[in-house]
C-alpha cells in the first residue's frame, strides 16, 4: 500500500494561492494606474478645451451651470439606484468569483438591483417636481425647464456604473476610464461643435449632449461582451443565506456612504444655485473642473486598489494592505503636488482666455485644489475602512461630513460667495480624512507617513515659490500658450528632478529609469 502523503503538499493552505495571486496583481496596480492615467489626462486635454475654453465662450454661465447641476444631481441618483450593491461588490465579489459558474450570477443581481433602485429614483423625481419649482423657480428657472432630463441621464450613468464596476472587479479598470474620461468628453465637445456651427438650438444641443452619456454605456456593455463576461443565465444565480445577509447589511451601509459622498460633492452646487443662481454655479463648476484635474491619479488608483485590498482582507494579509497604503499616500501626494503647482502657476494665463466674470473663480480653484490634495495625501484610508470589518464607521463619518459641509456652507456662502463654498470643502475634507486616518491607525496600527511625505510638501512649496518669481507673458493666444507650456515644463523638470535626486519615491525613480531605458532602446 502506498504510504499516506502528508496533508501539506497535497492540500496546501488555500491562502497560499490567494497570496500568490496578490503578489502577481501588485504589478497590475502600477501598470493599470499608468494606463488609466494616460487616458484620464488625454481626457483632461479634451475637457480643458471643452469646459475651460470652448464652453465658457460659447454658452452663458447659467447654461454651463445647468449642465453641471444636472450631472451633479444625477450622480447622487446613480448611487441611490445601485442600492449600495456596486460598492458592496468590491468587498464581496471574491465570494462570487467563479467563471465556471458565471460568477454565480453577480451581473444579473447587480443589473436587477439597479433597475429597482432606478424605478424608485424616478418616482422621487416625479414627486419632487413641485418642491424644485418652489425652491429653484426664481433663481434657476433653466433648471426647472430641463428638470426631467435627470431621468434618462441617471439611467445611462447608472448602467455605465454597473458594467464599469463589473469590469473593474474582473481586473479591467482601464476600459471604463477610457470611455468615461476620454470618449465621453470627446462626444460632449462634438455636441458643442454642432451648436457652435449653428446646426442645433440649445434645446436640441441638450438632447445631443445626453447622447454623450448613452454611447459610452453601450460601448462599456460591448466591452464586457467582447471579453466573454456577459453572463445572464439566471440558473447560475447562487447566494448562500450567510452571504446574502452580509451583502444586504454591507450594501445598506455602503449606500449611506456612497450617497453621502455624492451629496457632499453636489451640495455646494445645489446651495449655490439656490442662493446665488445658475450664473454663479456655472463659474463655480468651471473652476471646480480645474481643481478636479488634480485628483485624476487617485481615481485611477482607487479603481485598481479596491479589489486588491478586499482580496487582502479575505486572507488577513495586512502587510500587503499597509504596503498599498504607504505607496498610495506618497505617490499620490507627489502626483497631486505636481498637478496642483502646474494649475496654480498658470492661473493668470488661464483667466486671459476666459470671458469677463470668470476671474471670480480664481481662489475657488486654489481652495478646491487644496481639498483634492488633502484627500490624495491620505491615500486609500477610506478603502481600508470600507472593506474591513469596521465599514460601518465609514458610513457614520460620511453622515458627519454632510452635517459639517451644510453648516460650513450655510455660514460661508452668504459671506464669501463661491469662495465660501470652496473653503467649506477644504474644512470638511481635512476633518474627514484626519478622522479616517486616525481610525485606521487605532484599529489596525497602520500609519502610512514618513519623512518623505513631509519632504515632498517642502519641495512642492519651494518649486511653487520659485515659479511665481517669473513674470507671466500674455497677449495673443500663442504667447499665452507658449508661456503655459514653458512654465509647466520648467515646473515639471524642477519638481520631478528634486524628487528623484532626493530619492523621495522609489516607484517614481523606477518609472523614470524604465522610461529612459525604453528611450535608449528606441535610439539604438
Amino acid at each position: 500500500m502506498t504510504p499516506a502523503q502528508p496533508a501539506g503538499p497535497l492540500f496546501p493552505d488555500p491562502r497560499f494561492f490567494v497570496i500568490r495571486l496578490l503578489v502577481q496583481y501588485v504589478g497590475i496596480i502600477k501598470r493599470q494606474t499608468i494606463q488609466s492615467s494616460i487616458y484620464s489626462y488625454a481626457g483632461v486635454g479634451v475637457g480643458f478645451l471643452t469646459q475651460g475654453v470652448f464652453f465658457p465662450n460659447l454658452f452663458s454661465p447659467a447654461q454651463i451651470g445647468l449642465m453641471a447641476l444636472l450631472i451633479a444631481i444625477a450622480q447622487v441618483l446613480v448611487q441611490a439606484s445601485s442600492l449600495g450593491l456596486n460598492n458592496a461588490g468590491g468587498r464581496y465579489f471574491p465570494y462570487f468569483r467563479n467563471i465556471d459558474r458565471q460568477h454565480n450570477g453577480y451581473l444579473i443581481i447587480s443589473s436587477l438591483t439597479t433597475l429597482i433602485g432606478f424605478g424608485l429614483c424616478t418616482l422621487i423625481l416625479w414627486l419632487g417636481k413641485p418642491w424644485v419649482i418652489a425652491h429653484y423657480g426664481s433663481q434657476s428657472p433653466l433648471f426647472v425647464e430641463y428638470y426631467y432630463l435627470l431621468i434618462p441621464l441617471t439611467f445611462f450613468t447608472a448602467y455605465f456604473a454597473v458594467f464599469d464596476n463589473y469590469a473593474k472587479l474582473l481586473y479591467d479598470p482601464v476600459t471604463g476610464t477610457l470611455l468615461q474620461q476620454f470618449v465621453q468628453r470627446v462626444l460632449v465637445l462634438a455636441a458643442g461643435g454642432l451648436y457652435w456651427a449653428g446646426w442645433l438650438t440649445f434645446e436640441q444641443f441638450m438632447g445631443v449632449w445626453l447622447m454623450a452619456f448613452f454611447i459610452p454605456t453601450l460601448l462599456m456593455i460591448a466591452s464586457v461582451v467582447r471579453d466573454g463576461n456577459l453572463f445572464v443565465n439566471p440558473g447560475y444565480v447562487a447566494v448562500s443565506p450567510e452571504l446574502r445577509r452580509n451583502l444586504i447589511r454591507y450594501a445598506s451601509l455602503s449606500l449611506t456612504t456612497a450617497l453621502s459622498t455624492q451629496i457632499i460633492l453636489t451640495i455646494d452646487k445645489g446651495m449655490i444655485s439656490n442662493s446665488l443662481g445658475l450664473d454663479a454655479t456655472g463659474i463655480y463648476s468651471t473652476a471646480s473642473y480645474f481643481a478636479a484635474v488634480i485628483a485624476l491619479p487617485a481615481t485611477a488608483l482607487y479603481k485598481v486598489a479596491a479589489t486588491l485590498i478586499a482580496e487582502s482582507w479575505k486572507v488577513n494579509d495586512r502587510a500587503n494592505i499597509l504596503m498599498i497604503y504607504r505607496k498610495s499616500c506618497l505617490n499620490q501626494l507627489i502626483a497631486g503636488c505636481l498637478v496642483f503647482i502646474g494649475v496654480a502657476v498658470n492661473l493668470p494665463s488661464l483667466f486671459t482666455i476666459l470671458p469677463a466674470g470668470y476671474e471670480t473663480g480664481y481662489f475657488v480653484i486654489l481652495w478646491l485644489g487644496l481639498s483634492k490634495l488633502i484627500d490624495m495625501a491620505t491615500g486609500v484610508n477610506g478603502l481600508i475602512l470600507s472593506t474591513s470589518r469596521f465599514y460601518a464607521l465609514d458610513s457614520v463619518l460620511f453622515i458627519g461630513l454632510i452635517i459639517i459641509t451644510i453648516l460650513a456652507n450655510n455660514y460661508l456662502i452668504p459671506r464669501y460667495g463661491i469662495d465660501g463654498a470652496a473653503m467649506g470643502a477644504v474644512l470638511a475634507t481635512f476633518l474627514y480624512n484626519f478622522v479616517r486616518t486616525l481610525l485606521v491607525w487605532i484599529a489596525f496600527r497602520m500609519q502610512p507617513f514618513s519623512w518623505r511625505n513631509g519632504a515632498v510638501i517642502l519641495v512642492a512649496g519651494l518649486v511653487w515659490l520659485i515659479s511665481e518669481q517669473v513674470p507671466h507673458y500674455s497677449g495673443s493666444i500663442w504667447q499665452t500658450g507658449t508661456d503655459v507650456l514653458l512654465r509647466s515644463g520648467a515646473v515639471t523638470l524642477l519638481f520631478v528632478g528634486l524628487v528623484v535626486v532626493l530619492k523621495l519615491s522609489p516607484d517614481a525613480s523606477e518609472l523614470l529609469t524604465g522610461a529612459w531605458q525604453r528611450v535608449k532602446k528606441l535610439r539604438s
